[in-house]
């Protein structure tokens, strides 16, 4: 008999709960936790009932329909069928669009299939959709426009679910972007929609509340607590050159939080510099006062026990394991992606590395890191029809 009181004659199959969970709680992935449930039935019986297991990290959905797990940088396949042109993220399942303009749920695993009628008519015609969101009552999109004038605008185009499918029955609202602003985000929060948005010439940004309805409710600008753009606050990624920044809504917990990440912009000349388009910072703030008038965005330095994965497909947060973990979610970390897919410099394509500027920023002493452990592979399959996003399958 060892330590833990299991005797070496037991047959494995009655190894017991508390000695595989500790099993469970100690692989670094998804795949690695189902091998083991598919063992045997008595394994796979106690290990539904283990909850709850520490939260794994999501896997990377790559361009060219391709999954990467991490921390291990294995590459899995979901049997997708044929006809699908775009593929979602919502989260923990994918919205696929065929090929017949009809739309459905994927919820892997179980690889289960799911019609999704309402979004076929929130889009009666091809849009650029950039990202969509789904609740049991609403199904909202976040489109691009283009005008006569080849300019861009962006749109927001809501419906409710569990109607009957029909097109007459439908109510669907369509909201645009304020005039001189675009629309960066949307995420649904506490059973309402939520709309992050940009004011151009200021770059200030408002939050806006589509409640499903056709009627709107806006939050006012959200002023920040920094908004004095004291020279000790203002961020220099590198004084000579200069950043783009994105923008991203993410529920994390009970706080609706707007994450800043800015990119540094190489030089154009000389095109030797050696540097390159990289993540160099991130800020987050908190949508504060939110039922009130007076909302406005209070910066945080701590997630509170919760790390965040941002893309523009899909954005979340889950509760971490601790700060100095190589196998789980870290603390007041952020998880993020490379988001520009046609992006060339030195005529070197970022399809050729998938992960290039894909990594974890630790939001207490500022550091980035590679998103991948060193002794993972690198996937080689980069290039393809869809925007890389993020998935969170159930174990």
């Amino acid at each position: 008999m060892d330590q833990s009181g299991f005797s070496s004659e037991h047959p494995w199959p009655d190894l017991p709960p508390e000695l595989l969970g500790l099993v469970l709680s100690r692989l670094p992935s998804h795949a690695g936790r189902v091998r083991v449930a598919a063992v045997c039935h008595p394994w796979r019986s106690n290990a539904r009932l283990l909850r709850p297991l520490p939260p794994l990290l999501p896997w990377l959905a790559l361009c060219d329909g391709s999954f990467l797990s991490l921390p291990d940088g294995a590459v899995h396949r979901l049997p997708v069928p044929d006809d699908v042109s775009s593929r979602f993220s919502t989260g923990r399942m994918l919205v696929l669009a065929h090929g017949d303009d009809t739309y459905s749920l994927m919820n892997p695993p179980p690889m289960t299939m799911t019609p999704l009628p309402e979004l076929a008519i929130c889009l009666q015609r091809k849009l650029s959709v950039q990202k969509v969101v789904v609740s049991d009552h609403l199904v909202a999109a976040l489109i691009k426009v283009k005008r006569f004038n080849s300019t861009t605008t962006t749109k927001v185009i809501t419906c409710a679910r569990g109607q009957q499918c029909d097109i007459t029955s439908y109510s669907t609202v369509k909201w645009p972007a304020p005039a001189g602003s675009f629309i960066n985000d949307i995420a649904l929060f506490k059973g309402k929609l939520y709309i992050l948005t940009t004011e151009v010439e200021h770059y200030q940004h408002e939050l806006h509340i589509l409640d499903g309805r056709r009627e709107q409710t806006a939050i006012r600008r959200m002023p920040k607590d920094d908004d004095d753009d004291s020279e000790e606050d203002m961020f220099d990624p590198y004084a000579t050159d200069n950043y783009v920044q994105r923008n991203y809504l993410v529920v994390s917990g009970d706080r609706l939080l707007m994450v800043e990440r800015r990119i540094n912009l190489p030089p154009m000349f000389p095109t030797d510099s050696g540097i390159v388009k990289r993540t160099c910072h991130f800020e987050v703030f908190e949508a504060a006062d939110l039922s009130s008038a007076r909302g406005r965005w209070i910066e945080v330095d701590t997630l509170m026990g919760r790390a965040l994965f941002v893309s523009k497909g899909c954005s979340e947060s889950l509760p971490a394991v601790g700060q100095c973990s190589d196998i789980g979610v870290r603390e007041d970390c952020i998880y993020f992606m490379n988001e520009d897919d046609t992006y060339t410099h030195v005529h070197q394509k970022i399809h050729e590395n998938p992960i290039l500027d894909s990594g974890v920023y630790n939001m207490r002493d500022k550091t980035v890191t590679p998103l991948l452990l060193e002794t993972a592979p690198t996937p080689a399959a980069g290039e393809g029809l869809w925007s890389p996003t993020w998935l969170f399958p159930e174990t």
